[in-house]
């Protein structure tokens, strides 16, 4: 699977055309692929591996981005993401995921921004039509509007 999508260029695969082109120019992975079609990643998994411990966390990465276990996961979704996650090592920054966040909200207040916690946030405000529309603010849920 790993081999077969790092093959594409991956984009949409709704799009008719995108994947005919992609089959003229990869057919063997392409069919590969859709060899896996009718398969969940479960199935394949507890195929050829008995290690219960792995078993667990391909079920876990499963959930974490689909929100169903393994065996509810179709095989092609969970390769994109084991391939984006882990093929060439696993990556994940220094500090967390959550540190992420935490040098974003810096970064906005270093330019003058704001950020508010815990605010639950109903509609973006803003102004003007078509091209020139920009937001201006945030309407919170508790009804306050916070314009910036």
């Amino acid at each position: 699977v790993f081999n077969a999508l790092n093959a594409l260029e991956l984009k949409s695969l709704e799009e008719p055309r995108y994947l005919l082109g992609q089959f003229a120019k990869h057919p063997v992975e392409c069919l590969t692929l859709a060899s896996l079609a009718p398969f969940n990643s479960g199935a394949i998994a507890r195929k050829h591996i008995a290690d219960e411990e792995l078993l667990r966390f391909i079920d876990m990465e499963c959930f974490c981005w689909s929100t169903v276990r393994a065996d509810l996961t179709p095989m092609i979704n969970a390769g994109m993401v084991f391939c984006d996650r882990h093929y060439g090592g696993v990556n994940y920054p220094k500090g967390g995921v959550g540190r992420l966040a935490e040098l974003l909200a810096e970064g906005i207040e270093e330019r003058g921004g704001r950020v508010v916690y815990r605010a639950n946030v109903k509609a973006v405000v803003t102004v003007g039509e078509g091209e020139e529309r920009r937001a201006t603010g945030v309407r919170l849920a508790n009804g306050k509007i916070i314009q910036g």
